[in-house]
């Protein structure tokens, strides 16, 4: 594995470094992966022989891990990840050994949300596994890709959750706020002030203009042109 660590890393600085691939590495155990990588935020072990945890390193940003298709079973020392892990949100850990007493340290890992553990011959057996796993687990939701009452759920439905996309489609669908709706409509004070040009359909806010006196003046050019003509 400290191979396929340095071949992975290509020089980078490793505080640099958010995704990094160990898979098949084949050597049955951790080894070239340290405390630098501060910043990872997805790490990869799949089919490399391992059969335990030990000497995996403090991640303190970590929030995916999968080792899928290793060996972990009754040696898999998990409460390793409850240290050096503690930010964990998902894990995959299909096609193991393991068995319902090999993953009861998990409960301690408050943000796990996400377990998977298909092929898991042993848990495959087990009366109520489902049941038993979300009891156990109290933080999580979906396990081997359905929710607590069996329904599948999409990968990104799950993560997109509570996301800044959905609060945009929110807002679409709500519409113009009062603010602009307040704005649109006209206060008392505008509609006295009103004047309809040349629309005689119109005549509700003519003759609330009317009342204000205005129309004495309007009048005043035809009583002037009546006079004119007696004389």
């Amino acid at each position: 594995m400290e191979e396929k660590y340095a071949t992975e890393l290509r020089e980078r600085d490793p505080a640099t470094v958010d995704t990094l691939f160990l898979d098949n590495s084949d050597s049955g155990k951790i080894g070239g992966i340290n405390g630098d990588l501060v910043n990872l935020t997805m790490l990869s072990m799949v089919k490399c022989g391992l059969t335990t945890l030990t000497g995996f390193p403090s991640l303190p940003a970590l929030t995916y891990l999968d080792l899928s298709d290793n060996q972990l079973g009754d040696e898999a020392n998990f409460d390793i990840l409850v240290k050096n892990a503690p930010e964990l949100e998902r894990i995959t850990l299909a096609g193991n050994k393991l068995s319902l007493d090999n993953l009861r340290t998990l409960k301690m890992m408050p943000k796990l949300s996400e377990l998977d553990l298909t092929n898991n011959a042993g848990l495959g057996l087990l009366d109520e596994y489902r049941v038993k796993m979300f009891e156990m687990i109290p933080s999580l939701k979906i396990l081997d890709g359905c929710d607590v009452d069996g329904d599948e759920v999409e990968e990104e439905e799950f993560h997109g959750e509570g996301g800044e996309d959905s609060g945009e489609e929110s807002g679409e669908e709500d519409g113009p706020g009062l603010s602009y709706l307040n704005k649109s409509q006209f206060s008392d004070d505008e509609t006295d002030d009103y004047v309809p040009e040349e629309n005689g359909d119109d005549a509700p806010r003519g003759t609330k203009r009317a009342a204000s006196g205005d129309d004495d003046e309007a009048d005043e050019p035809e009583s002037k042109k009546a006079a004119a003509d007696d004389e």
